[in-house]
C-alpha cells in the first residue's frame, strides 16, 4: 500500500461509540492490517461487492454500523431483547474487514486476489480479526455474517442484527445500482407478475 494509512475512526466513527478502549484499539489495527495487504489505500476506494465494484466499502460499512445501531434499538424497545452494544457494533464495523485483501478493482473489471474466492469471505476476516485480539465472540460472527461463504449465519441476536443490517445495506445498494439483489441472487423465490 501506497501513502499513510486513512484516520479509520474519522472513516468510521461508529468506532467511538466503542465503550472498550482496547476493542476499538483493536478494530483500528485489524482495518489497518487489511489495507496494508491489499493495493488500496482507503476503504472509499476499496470495493464494496463483485456485482457493485465502483460502490465504495466504506459506504456500505458505514450504512451497515447505522442500520445496526438502528436495530439494536429496535431490539431493545420493541422485542426486549438486550445485545451486547459494543459486541453487536464491532462485528457490524468489522464484518467486511476482509474485503480489501480479497476483492480486486481496477476501474474497469473486477476480479478476486491470486488465489482468492467468494468462499474466503468471512474466513480470512475472522483469521485477521483474531490475530489482532478481537474476541472470538466477534471473530465468530464475522466468519458465519455472510450467506455465500458460511454454513449457518449467526444465531445470536448480535448476529441476526448485523446480518440484517448487512443485506439491507447491500439490497438497497443494488436496488439504486440496477443490479439483483442479495436477496435476489440468493433465495429462488418465484416472482409475482404485476398487472
Amino acid at each position: 500500500m501506497a501513502g499513510s494509512p486513512p484516520k479509520l475512526p474519522d472513516d468510521l466513527p461508529a468506532i467511538a461509540q466503542i465503550t472498550s478502549p482496547a476493542l476499538r484499539e483493536a478494530i483500528v489495527r485489524c482495518w489497518s492490517d487489511s489495507l496494508a495487504r491489499s493495493p488500496y489505500q482507503s476503504l472509499a476506494v476499496s470495493p464494496q461487492a463483485p456485482h457493485m465494484p465502483a460502490r465504495p466499502l466504506l459506504l456500505h460499512v458505514n450504512e451497515v454500523n447505522a442500520r445496526t445501531l438502528e436495530l439494536i434499538e429496535v431490539a431493545e424497545k420493541d422485542y426486549g431483547l438486550h445485545p451486547e452494544r459494543d459486541v453487536t457494533l464491532a462485528t457490524a464495523i468489522l464484518h467486511d474487514v476482509d474485503k480489501p485483501i480479497l476483492y480486486r478493482w481496477n476501474g474497469a473489471s473486477f476480479s478476486y486476489a491470486e488465489g482468492r474466492s467468494l468462499a474466503d469471505h468471512g474466513a480470512v476476516g475472522a483469521d485477521l480479526c483474531l490475530s489482532h485480539g478481537i474476541p472470538l465472540e466477534i471473530a465468530e460472527m464475522v466468519r458465519h455474517h455472510s450467506a455465500f461463504a458460511s454454513e449457518g449465519l449467526p444465531g445470536t441476536v448480535e448476529g441476526t442484527i448485523v446480518h440484517y443490517a448487512d443485506f439491507v445495506s447491500n439490497d438497497f445498494a443494488a436496488i439504486l445500482s440496477g443490479v439483483d439483489t442479495i436477496h435476489a441472487s440468493t433465495r429462488p423465490v418465484p416472482k409475482q407478475r404485476r398487472d
